[in-house]
């Protein structure tokens, strides 16, 4: 019986632990809970306890954890104990095994990366990685061979994002993340509870119960933390059990401040970044890694592929089988031509063609631009290869294709935009605009279309023309939904089956009175200067650019930080419209549950979104916390249909719902804005009354959408 050891040191009747029945049997463990105890019994050490089989494996730690994985500590396996030890903080009483305070150092989740737990326990060591409060990355259990008592092993940090030779985890951070006492202090935590009421009555607080819902967090500007300052204190950001997510600079003499207005006296500062990449390659790991060790990675500069290093860390078994099975069929003989040197594979590599597109989080960039310390996340396939163009600031820019000529030309790496389309935009044939103009204001020159001939949609016979004609036509209601929004432009200046790009800055050249917006792009740091789209003559403008959909993002130009909508994405590439409509209609009653509207439109593809607009004040991270509850709660509540599982394959016949398009730097297209699809399809305000089983998100197109009415539109605004 795994439980018998710990019930025979123990007197359920003297003792505060915690006692359980014996776990029933279960299939092999992959992954679950962890917790590390800090405990000062006889001496003073730390317990590992992983969950395997309904348990907790434990091992005592003398040293403690360490993030250096040149420092190997002796772990010392002892007896299983309870599942409820997950929660276990008090102070074990005198004359009782273990007597002595133990508090809740760590907490958090455990995935075994070299097969199930079970199996690599027998075999004497466990791969793993932690995410939680205080450890995080992989980490590695060793068995020594030659152990006096035949329990000891080593414990040890593995390389990666998270590991470090300068940090001593174990002095930094010395609190329970639990009640936020040290060791010593729990003994008195009777005492300390009554003097910090004492205090609070001292300082005038009221007593009383705090209204449910009426309290708001105080929040933090995001700035950036400054770097000095004895009246500052520095903590750690915590997000949920993923911790070391950036820093809290607080001021110390500073009171607390109740949101939604965020407050100069807490700034906060993130550490960590998330990129796509396309992968060029995969190198062969050791032992149970040999179908797969690391993945090579790549990204476009000035629209040429560029090695941006490997990653291997965050792979476990399932993740390695969907790579391979989508990377076989991309194997080349010979690798793909990129700028870089090759990281050294000494058990061999192969070479694909730079398709699969995959995420990455990573700590920073070396000095010859590869990343550094970074964590595979996920396949993006949402995301092609063409908009992978992460690099360190600089860098960015790609080479585009000159819609007159055929000639490829640079773009300016610190403007990211199509030079050579600027002379499509600036010059003209008399033949262009003698009968393509729009009507210009003040005296200006007249906005003109140029190759008015060009067809951007082939299937369908379309022609820039058309694309020209239906945004001037749409104007008065699609301009409301852009007005003051920065706007980014999805270009196709050889038609949706030709080069297309992302361009969030004004090309050069552009005319005078079109308004831009400097503003910061969250995921690099680099200053962009964003369209705002507030006039009829600056949405043609748009459309001479071959700019088929517009995508906005959820603030205003006057509160560029805040969000004032989510958005919900039913994406049904893998399932049914139906399907998606019926979550449709629960997203709506969740949200009539909690007091805010939901507007839902066509994606202009296959699926649904709803936009789900937010009162003032409201940060992107509540903003994105709530659309991830929303989100839950719906898997929940139709788990046969609906999944957030960002891997495709492990996501079955269900509808993908995706929470991740509210961010600082998350785009989602503009209602009425006509989408890159065979037929120009539009995504098309809706009322609910239209949101059936019957809706056919094909009907609405660049043809036939603008003879929609207006009160629609009107009614649903953000």
């Amino acid at each position: 019986m795994k439980l018998d050891a710990y019930r025979r040191k123990r007197d359920p009747a003297r003792t505060n632990e915690p006692f359980s029945p014996e776990p029933a049997a279960r299939g092999p463990t992959l992954g679950g809970a962890y917790v590390v105890h800090l405990h000062h019994a006889t001496r003073v050490h730390y317990d590992l306890r992983l969950e395997i089989g309904g348990v907790l494996t434990s091992f005592a730690i003398p040293r403690g954890p360490h993030l250096d994985p040149a420092q190997k500590q002796l772990a010392v396996h002892t007896e299983d104990h309870p599942i409820e030890y997950l929660d276990f903080e008090a102070v074990i009483p005198d004359g009782q095994y273990g007597a002595g305070p133990m508090i809740l150092w760590d907490r958090g989740r455990v995935r075994y990366l070299e097969g199930p737990a079970e199996e690599e326990l027998e075999r004497g060591k466990l791969d793993l990685e932690l995410v939680g409060y205080k450890l995080r990355g992989r980490f590695a259990l060793v068995k020594l061979k030659k152990g006096e008592t035949g329990q000891e092993w080593l414990f040890f940090k593995k390389a990666d994002a998270w590991s470090s030779t300068r940090r001593d985890i174990v002095s930094e951070l010395p609190r329970s993340v639990l009640s936020g006492l040290t060791i010593d202090e729990l003994r008195q935590a009777p005492s300390i509870a009554a003097r910090l009421a004492a205090r609070a009555v001292e300082l005038g607080a009221p007593r009383g119960a705090i209204p449910p819902g009426k309290t708001v967090p105080m929040l933090c500007a995001s700035d950036g933390a400054p770097d000095h300052g004895e009246d500052w204190l520095y903590e750690l950001k915590i997000d949920g059990v993923r911790a070391l997510e950036g820093i809290v600079a607080k001021r110390a003499t500073s009171p607390y401040r109740a949101g939604p207005k965020r407050s100069g006296d807490w700034v906060k500062t993130k550490c960590e970044r998330d990129e796509e990449f396309v992968v060029v390659g995969w190198t062969v790991g050791e032992r149970g890694r040999r179908d797969l060790g690391a993945l090579d990675l790549a990204s476009l500069r000035d629209g040429e592929l560029v090695l941006r290093g490997k990653v291997g860390s965050g792979l476990d078994e399932a993740t390695i089988k969907t790579l391979r099975e989508r990377l076989d069929g991309l194997v080349v003989d010979k690798a793909p031509p990129v700028h870089g040197k090759w990281v050294h594979a000494p058990r061999g590599r192969t070479f694909v063609r730079p398709e699969v597109v995959v995420s990455v989080r990573f700590l920073g960039w070396s000095d010859e631009g590869v990343v550094r310390h970074p964590v595979f996340r996920g396949i993006r396939d949402d995301k092609r290869a063409e908009e992978c163009t992460a690099g360190p600031r600089g860098e960015q820019g790609r080479a585009v294709r000159d819609t007159e000529t055929g000639a490829d030309t640079d773009t300016d790496t610190d403007t990211d935009t199509d030079t050579a389309t600027a002379t499509d935009t600036a010059t003209a044939t008399a033949t262009d605009t003698a009968t393509a103009t729009a009507g210009a204001a003040g005296g200006r020159p007249p906005v003109a279309l140029t190759n008015r001939t060009k067809v951007l949609f082939p299937d369908d016979g379309l022609t820039k023309q058309d694309l020209w004609d239906y945004y001037r036509a749409i104007a008065p209601l699609l301009l409301p939904w852009l007005a003051d929004r920065p706007v980014i432009l999805v270009r196709y200046p050889d038609g949706i089956g030709g080069k297309w790009f992302y361009q969030w800055n004004a090309p050069p050249g552009k005319p005078d009175w079109v308004r831009t917006l400097e503003i910061r792009h969250a995921d690099d740091d680099r200053r962009v200067e964003v369209f705002l789209v507030d006039s009829i003559d600056s949405l043609s403008y748009l459309a001479n650019l071959a700019c088929i959909p517009i995508h906005i993002l959820a603030s205003r130009a006057e509160t560029i930080d805040l969000a004032d909508f989510l958005t919900i994405d039913f994406d049904v590439k893998h399932a049914s419209l139906a399907e998606a409509v019926e979550l449709a209609h629960t997203l709506r009653e969740l949200l009539e549950g909690i007091g805010l509207p939901g507007y839902p439109k066509t994606s202009g593809q296959t699926g649904l979104h709803v936009l789900v607009p937010l009162g003032p004040g409201v940060g992107f991270a509540a903003a994105r916390g709530l659309a991830d509850v929303l989100g839950r709660l719906l898997c929940h509540r139709h788990p046969g249909t609906a999944t957030m599982e960002r891997v495709v394959k492990k996501r079955g016949p269900r509808v993908y719902v995706d929470t991740g398009q509210t961010g600082t730097s998350r785009s989602i297209v503009a209602p009425w804005s006509v989408r890159a699809t065979a037929g120009a399809r539009v995504s098309t305000p809706l009322s609910w009354d239209e949101v059936t089983v019957g809706l056919d998100p094909g009907a609405f197109t660049l043809r036939s959408v603008p003879a929609r009415g207006e009160t629609q539109s009107q009614r649903q605004r953000i």
